[in-house]
């Protein structure tokens, strides 16, 4: 049966390019929207054919009163019926926990490519709790009151603006993407902090792939970004200025022309 999900379509408004359709997954908190304004509008520029979905439970899609029984399996599927209703196999390009899912799925379903943007690493989060445990217990306490349904003025726009961004932002894009995001399903947050080696090998070598790092990213620690990059048999590149919701940020165009670099190379 197929599942109500959203997904947004911006075509080429540049000259075409012979390459793959585009299909953003985001990451936990968000939905299709936080591609919306920023990324979506620059590739279409370029020439692609992009997309962009919101799992279930979020944004526009279906499940927001059963999020919390939602799993990373549910993700999955949202994405497997994405990608069936393209013309051909896309390029993934993922961040955070999209970017778990997307090398979920690219285990198990042809892609023409993966860009894992600021990603949970294929063993899930424990690394990246700890991290933010030890270096940053006050964001890792906030996230947490949020995510159990406190409300969002629990999260101050100071511990925001720490946690996701950069010190540019202004704070009317900072007050629009708090108005917009919503919790995450407490089902699929548990079983990223589940243990997951087995995501670490057996990962096809020859599918082109980008990992993308925050230098100071407050979430994903150095560690997870190489452990990932090693997963996919690339070296792992690093991005500066810009927070761990690096497609929303002040300086998202630094991040967007580092994966449009990426994308020239292998398709043109």
């Amino acid at each position: 049966m197929a599942r109500d999900i959203e997904l947004i379509h911006r075509p080429p408004t540049g000259v075409p390019r012979r390459a793959p359709p585009l299909l953003f997954v985001h990451g936990a908190y968000v939905g299709a929207w936080c591609w919306a304004e920023t990324f979506m509008p620059y590739f279409s520029g370029l020439g692609y054919d992009c997309h962009a979905l919101s799992l279930s439970g979020h944004a526009g899609s279906a499940g927001r009163e059963r999020l919390d029984w939602l799993g990373l399996s549910d993700y999955q599927a949202d994405l497997a019926q994405a990608c069936a209703g393209l013309a051909q196999p896309p390029i993934l390009i993922a961040h955070s926990l999209g970017g778990h899912i997307a090398q979920r799925y690219a285990r198990e379903a042809p892609l023409a490519g993966l860009a894992l943007l600021a990603s949970v690493a294929p063993y899930g989060l424990a690394a990246s709790f700890a991290f933010m445990g030890w270096s940053a217990p006050h964001l890792l306490l906030g996230l947490n009151r949020f995510q159990w349904h406190l409300g969002l003025e629990t999260l101050d726009m100071a511990l925001l603006r720490e946690l996701l961004f950069s010190p540019e932002l202004g704070r009317e894009q900072l007050a629009s993407f708090a108005a917009r995001a919503q919790p995450e399903s407490s089902l699929a947050l548990a079983e990223l902090m589940m243990p997951h080696p087995l995501l670490m090998v057996r990962n096809p070598a020859d599918l082109p792939c980008l990992v993308l790092g925050v230098e100071h990213d407050r979430i994903i620690p150095h560690i997870d970004v190489r452990s990932t990059a090693h997963a996919w048999h690339v070296e792992p590149q690093w991005v500066n200025g810009v927070g761990h919701a690096l497609m929303m940020d002040a300086g998202w165009e630094t991040a967007a022309s580092r994966v449009a670099n990426w994308l020239i190379t292998g398709w043109g």
